[in-house]
C-alpha cells in the first residue's frame, strides 16, 4: 500500500535528517578523518552548529514537512496561503529561529510576510535550498500522475521563500523525482522526470539570477558515477566537483549524485549522505527519501527509526496517511 510506502520514505528522510545533523558544514576531510563513513546517530555535541540539540533531533528540513502535509490535509490542496500558514505557525511553534537551524532564505522571506510583504515577492532572493528541502510533501500530495498538478503545487510550496529560477529549478526537479519514483517508475525514467522538472521550473520563477543548471549538474553527475566504484571517490567527486554548500543547485545534484550511486540502499544512500561535509543533513535526508520512494521500502536498521521516532515525537503512519489520501485523490 503507497500509505506505508509514503510512511517509509517520511521515515528515511528523518533519519538523513538526523544523521547529518551533527556533521552539518563539517568538511569531507574532518568526517573522514573523525569518523570515516557514518553508520550511526552521532551525539549533537561533536556539531559545530548543533551542540544545543539532542542525539537524533530533525532540524527544520523534517519539521517543515510535517507541517506543511498536515496543512496541505487539512485544506485538501496545496497552496501558497497553505505553505505560508505553516511555515509561520512551524516558526511560532518551535522557536526555530532561536534554535539556530533556519535557512537565511526562508528566515528573511518569512519576516517579510508576517510585516505584510506579498508572498510572491518575499522569496524573490532566495536560491538556497529550503525549497527543495521540503518540497516531498507538496510533490506527494499531488494527485498521482498528474504533472499539471504536481507543477502547480510545487510552484506553490515554493514561491514564499524561494521565488527565483536557481531554486524554482531545484525544487521542481526534485518534486518531479520524488513523484515519479512514488509511482514505480523505473531509475531512468525518475532521472528523465527530474530533468523535465528542472526545464519547467527554471521558466517559472519570478525573479531570474546567474547560477548553473541543477538539470545539467544532474546529468554530468550521473555519466561520472558510472565509473566511479568506491565510496570515497564517490564522496570525493559530490564535495569537490558537485558542491555540497547551502546553495539549491547544489545540494539538489549532491544527493541525486548519491541516490543514483545508492539506487535501492537506503540505509547507503544516508550513511553517504551524512558523510559527504556541507549540508549534510538535507542531502542524506533527500538521498534516503529518493532511495526509499525508489525501493517501495527501506533498510534502515529498526532501532535507529524508533530512536527518531522517539525523540522527535513523530507518528510516521499517521503523516504517511495524510500523504496517501492527497496523492489517491
Amino acid at each position: 500500500m503507497l500509505g506505508k510506502v509514503f510512511q517509509k520514505a517520511l521515515e528515511a528522510f528523518a533519519v538523513g535528517d538526523a544523521m547529518g545533523m551533527p556533521t552539518e558544514f563539517m568538511s569531507l576531510e574532518e568526517i573522514r578523518r573523525k569518523f570515516g563513513v557514518i553508520d550511526t546517530l552521532l551525539d549533537a555535541s561533536v556539531s559545530p552548529i548543533h551542540s544545543n540539540l539532542k542525539r537524533g533531533q530533525v532540524t527544520d528540513d523534517t519539521e517543515q514537512i510535517l507541517y506543511l502535509i498536515e496543512s496541505f490535509h487539512k485544506v485538501g490542496k496545496v497552496s501558497v496561503e497553505a505553505t505560508v500558514e505553516a511555515l509561520c505557525r512551524w516558526i511560532e511553534e518551535t522557536n526555530a529561529d532561536k534554535k539556530g537551524y533556519i535557512g537565511p532564505s526562508s528566515l528573511k522571506a518569512l519576516k517579510k510576510i508576517q510585516e505584510g510583504c506579498d508572498p510572491r515577492d518575499a522569496g524573490k532572493g532566495g536560491t538556497t535550498c529550503g525549497a527543495a528541502m521540503r518540497i516531498l510533501a507538496a510533490a506527494l500530495c499531488a494527485k498521482q500522475g498528474d504533472v499539471e498538478m504536481l507543477k502547480e503545487f510545487i510552484w506553490s510550496a515554493t514561491i514564499p521563500t524561494h521565488n527565483t529560477n536557481i531554486a524554482m529549478e531545484a525544487a521542481m526537479a526534485l518534486g518531479f523525482g520524488y513523484h515519479f519514483a512514488a509511482l514505480g517508475k523505473t531509475f531512468d525514467e525518475i532521472i528523465s522526470a527530474m530533468v523535465q522538472g528542472a526545464n519547467i521550473g527554471r521558466e517559472m520563477a519570478d525573479s531570474s539570477f546567474v547560477g548553473a543548471s541543477t538539470g545539467e549538474r544532474i546529468r554530468f553527475a550521473l555519466e561520472k558515477i558510472k565509473s566511479i566504484k568506491s565510496h570515497e571517490k564517490l564522496l570525493d567527486f559530490v564535495y569537490k566537483v558537485i558542491g555540497t554548500t547551502m546553495e539549491s543547485n547544489e545540494v539538489v545534484p549532491a544527493a541525486v549524485a548519491i541516490f543514483a550511486y545508492a539506487k535501492d540502499d537506503v540505509w547507503l544512500a544516508i550513511r553517504l549522505g551524512a558523510s559527504v561535509g556541507g549540508d549534510t543533513d538535507t542531502i542524506a535526508a533527500i538521498a534516503g527519501a529518493l532511495s526509499s520512494l525508489y525501493a517501495k521500502s527501506h533498510n534502515v536498521p529498526d532501532d535507529i527509526v524508533k530512536y527518531v521516532s522517539r525523540v522527535n515525537q513523530i507518528d510516521f503512519a499517521k503523516y504517511g496517511r495524510m500523504l496517501y489520501e492527497m496523492f489517491k485523490l
